[in-house]
């Protein structure tokens, strides 16, 4: 059986399907194993269906077994039926691009954005923690705090943009959106151009430079946090004003 899955994760690479990391097709230095996907160590792989590079047995390819994103990355595309890539296929439905991989923690940005405002009332959302900036800076509870939002008895536009947001009828995007927490968005800016450069092949809307609402509240009435994209600023507004909302998916 083991064998069988070597060789199918072979045909993958030679392929270069979604599974896997890009290919080098010119291998003019067959010794750059690094350019042909092999980027780990056998430590890495222990457990996981792994391949050693021809030209070097210590670097080793490697995904778990199955797992269709298992070699995702900032910038590569998400498609409907949760694999990766870094190219755009035809006769599959793109749903998002991943911002954001650390482990098992892994998140995409929709395809589309809007502008809403946080909220209409001058009200605490006795749900939310009230952070300061630096707290809401390591705040990757943005699928918390949405539903906390929707949740509560007045309207909060933004996160109820993005959980109704469904790109697709089903499969990966058709649920599970949210608006996404301070912490979530300044890592976003951080591979801001890899988005975009995702964004870019699909022709969809570029991520700007300027103020994205989080799903963070501020520590004084009806205030949240902003991440400015450029620079991964984070400052506070009034919940009542529009800004930027661009919604994210764990995946």
């Amino acid at each position: 059986m083991r064998k069988m899955m070597k060789t199918a994760i072979a045909a993958l690479l030679l392929s270069g399907t979604a599974m896997t990391p890009a290919l080098a097709q010119n291998c003019t230095n067959p010794t750059r194993c690094d350019e042909l996907g092999y980027k780990k160590s056998a430590a890495d792989c222990e457990g996981m269906e792994s391949l050693v590079c021809p030209f070097d047995s210590s670097k080793y390819f490697c995904v778990e077994a199955g797992d269709p994103a298992a070699n995702a990355a900032p910038g590569m595309i998400l498609y409907s039926d949760g694999t990766v890539s870094n190219e755009v296929i035809s006769d599959k439905t793109a749903v998002g691009v991943v911002a954001y991989v650390d482990g098992s923690t892994r998140f995409a940005v929709a395809l589309e954005e809007s502008k809403e405002n946080w909220s209409e009332y001058a009200k605490e959302v006795s749900c939310l923690e009230d952070m300061s900036s630096s707290q809401a800076q390591s705040d990757f509870n943005g699928a918390t705090n949405t539903q906390c939002l929707i949740n509560d008895s007045l309207p909060h536009p933004a996160a109820e943009y993005c959980n109704t947001h469904k790109p697709v009828s089903n499969g990966t995007g058709s649920s599970g959106w949210y608006l996404p927490a301070a912490g979530e968005l300044y890592v976003i800016s951080l591979s801001r151009d890899a988005i975009n450069l995702g964004l870019t092949k699909l022709s969809e809307t570029q991520l700007s430079l300027g103020d994205y609402w989080s799903s963070s509240e501020a520590n004084y009435s009806n205030s949240a946090w902003l991440v400015t994209l450029s620079n991964g600023i984070i400052d506070d507004s009034k919940g009542t004003y529009d800004y930027r909302v661009r919604c994210v998916l764990a995946f």
